[in-house]
């Protein structure tokens, strides 16, 4: 019976009944135990895929989650000022690859880092602290996302509202998206600065990133680092030209 073409209803007793109450474990929701008297072990191939997957990733998170929070209180009790004094750069593989490239180019590589580049750093963290406590699931006032699921782009933590945690993923990608896209203007600096200063500024930029590990210390510099390749490209075109 077509209830859309015909206009008459189908009767809940003409509706087929379930064999048994327990539904498949691999339909049951996130938040809730397949273990449950609910659900049965399904033993059809997407039964067995459901139960041979161990995604590990919300313990990985709430781990990240607890060492990003002692991390902001020392910073909170260090301050800004205290942090910037104390630049202890991590020379690591990465690091010391990308000072290689950038001095070809004449930039100096130990000059002090311009306040108007802290101010930068400064306001990244506030909003990104901003986002991930505005965009997590948890009731709680002290839950929020890790700086690396605001980055990526995702929430690892469980819901039982997949819709409504499919628009706050969005409102997370569109909030980390606009607030580097705004960094990386900033970094380019006024009109009228050479193409030099602004690598010097993304340079700079870049080391300030790895004096210390601190919340929003990591994403700053892939947007930093991002700003310095891309000025490079730049200049290396206008000497082509």
């Amino acid at each position: 019976m077509d209830y859309p073409k015909s206009g008459e209803p189908v009767s809940p007793l003409a509706i087929p009944k379930l064999l048994f109450r327990a539904k498949p474990d691999w339909s049951a929701p996130e938040t809730v135990s397949a273990r449950s008297v609910d659900y049965y072990e399904s033993q059809r191939a997407i039964g067995k895929l459901f139960r041979g997957i161990n995604l590990p990733a919300l313990q990985t998170v709430q781990q990240a989650s607890r060492l990003q929070r002692r991390q902001l209180m020392e910073d909170g009790e260090d301050g800004l000022e205290e942090i910037f004094s104390d630049l202890a750069l991590s020379r690591d593989a990465l690091y010391m690859t990308v000072e290689e490239y950038v001095q070809e180019f004449g930039i100096d590589m130990e000059a002090e880092i311009p306040e108007d580049i802290r101010d930068i750093f400064g306001r990244y963290t506030s909003e990104l602290l901003n986002i991930c406590a505005s965009h997590s699931l948890s009731p709680s006032k002290s839950a929020m996302l890790t700086e690396e699921e605001a980055i990526i782009g995702t929430i690892v933590a469980k819901s039982s509202q997949p819709r409504y945690r499919r628009k706050v993923i969005a409102s997370l990608r569109d909030r980390t998206e606009h607030l580097a896209r705004s960094v990386r203007q900033e970094l380019e600096g006024d009109e009228d600065i050479s193409d030099k200063e602004q690598l010097s500024l993304a340079w700079a930029a870049w080391r300030l990133s790895c004096s210390r590990e601190r919340f929003g210390a990591k994403s700053f510099g892939w947007v930093a680092l991002g700003q310095v390749f891309e000025t490079i490209s730049v200049i290396k075109n206008s000497n082509a030209n």
